[in-house]
């Protein structure tokens, strides 16, 4: 090599060589330049000819265009109509008012299939069956579902009648003990129309912190509030019969109301009977509020 040849390895060889890759661009200009390019090429690609048309698909065609032209005037069975009296656009027989004939041919449908006459009808008839059937069991299950609801509120609405009614008995019983007490009575006209409580002995209060002793209900002793002895204290919650919560309320309130001449839904101790027939609504809580809870 000689002295005035540039070697390949020098410094001005290597500065003119881009390190460039093709394909990606360095700038802006340079991006919009090969999008020009490659929109170039594609349209300079031949088109794909377009794949011709199938057998089945040319005589469709050439039938719809057929039945779309009307009958024309040179053809032999025109001519032979024409002989008998018709024309253009008449209908074929006899003509009534009330009656819908057509006036031009009835069209073609052609079965490419091998299933029998009427096939497709009665697949339509059992898709609509099912359909059907789908709906009255989605029916029956809605009305079996407004049924289980309509139970439900029942069944809280009759809990809410007897919560409130024990609610009611409780508040009898507190008030006839007081007023009992008032007049010097000892003893309630009735067992339950007063609260008895459990007496607790002795023994029973060592041991009641540690572990529940079982008594039998023979041995238990209740009593009331003055120290008499009493029965046991009835239990009475929402498993109990509502005519049986019903009864009891209304023997309790009429005690109070005929002896002392107290309605427990007015909270008032009137002066007299009469008193209590001026002021007072009626001896049911529907009097008083005007909701069905109970009578």
């Amino acid at each position: 090599m000689s002295d005035s040849e540039d070697d390949y390895m020098s410094a001005e060889i290597l500065q003119g060589v881009s390190d460039q890759r093709v394909g990606i661009a360095t700038s802006r200009a340079h991006k919009r330049q090969l999008q020009i390019n490659s929109r170039f090429e594609e349209s300079r690609e031949p088109t794909r000819p377009k794949k011709p048309a199938s057998h089945a698909e040319r005589e469709k065609e050439r039938r719809d265009e057929a039945l779309a032209k009307p009958i024309s005037h040179e053809s032999k069975g025109f001519a032979l109509m024409a002989k008998m009296g018709f024309k253009p656009g008449m209908t074929l027989g006899k003509q009534r008012e009330d009656e819908i004939r057509i006036t031009e041919p009835i069209s073609l449908e052609i079965k490419a299939n091998r299933t029998g006459l009427g096939h497709e009808a009665e697949v339509v008839q059992e898709r609509n069956d099912r359909v059907e059937a789908v709906m009255q069991k989605m029916k029956e299950q809605a009305a079996k579902h407004e049924e289980l609801i309509e139970d439900y509120s029942n069944r809280r609405r009759l809990d809410e009648k007897v919560k409130q009614l024990v609610k009611d008995i409780r508040a009898c019983r507190k008030v006839c003990e007081e007023l009992d007490h008032r007049i010097d009575r000892t003893v309630p006209r009735i067992a339950w129309y007063w609260r008895s409580y459990k007496v607790i002995k002795d023994d029973e209060k060592e041991v009641r912190n540690y572990h529940k002793k079982v008594v039998d209900e023979e041995e238990e002793e209740y009593k009331y509030s003055n120290g008499q002895p009493a029965p046991a204290d009835p239990n009475w919650d929402v498993t109990t019969p509502m005519d049986e919560l019903e009864n009891n309320l209304s023997n309790i309130n009429t005690y109070l109301r005929d002896n002392h001449f107290y309605c427990i839904w007015c909270g008032a101790n009137y002066c007299s009977p009469e008193d209590m027939a001026e002021h007072c609504p009626g001896n049911t809580r529907r009097a008083h509020h005007g909701d069905d809870d109970h009578d």
